[in-house]
């Protein structure tokens, strides 16, 4: 049951109605008074009618504005479960960072682009024998984007190197990633817009 009650000059008068709602769905919440016996009371003050007689309590709920039965229902916090289709690329993933908590959520990859160790390999060299670079794009079930780059290194005196970003928007996304030649291939296989409009 929920009630809202409303007091002036030590007038007292209350509304109730029943709610319920499915574990874990807030969209199922529904609310109304069908099958109860008092909706209304009225506490300190008889009302009559013109001809002298008294109202009831439901009889006066006819002329109160419908503020006094507006209940605000926002404050009930109902937990929601997303459910994830079981078609898509959603999981779960653990991204590593250095010198920071790591990174866990569930969402997908949206893209991701990398560099070679290989000379031979041609556009895709990074210029530095047995060092290459892997950037990847992910956004999690709830919206924000997940930035994650590894320096990889098959160099013995090397470990690789691990760094990411949580983001809110596609400007932080490229503030982590920048604008060279291998952020630009994230960016075309991610359709995000690198560029500058000019007049």
């Amino acid at each position: 049951m929920a009630s809202k009650t409303s007091t002036l000059d030590g007038i007292k008068i209350t509304y109730t109605e029943g709610f319920n709602y499915d574990e874990c769905n807030s969209d199922s919440l529904s609310t109304g008074t069908e099958g109860q016996d008092a909706v209304w009371s009225v506490e300190s003050v008889t009302v009559v009618d013109e001809n002298g007689d008294e109202l009831n309590a439901h009889e006066l709920a006819d002329y109160l504005d419908s503020d006094f039965s507006s209940i605000n229902y926002s404050v009930l916090e109902i937990e929601q479960i997303i459910d994830v289709d079981k078609d898509s690329d959603m999981e779960t993933f653990t991204l590593d960072i250095d010198n920071a908590p790591n990174v866990r959520f569930t969402g997908e990859l949206v893209a991701n682009a990398a560099s070679s160790d290989n000379q031979a390999i041609g556009g895709s060299y990074n210029g530095q024998t047995g060092r290459w670079t892997e950037l990847s794009l992910y956004k999690t079930k709830g919206g924000k984007f997940i930035c994650h780059q590894v320096g990889r290194t098959k160099r013995q005196d090397e470990r690789d190197r691990f760094s990411g970003k949580v983001c809110e928007t596609l400007e932080e996304v490229k503030e982590f990633f920048g604008h060279r030649w291998l952020s630009k291939e994230l960016y075309a296989e991610a359709s995000i817009d690198d560029v500058v409009e000019v007049e």
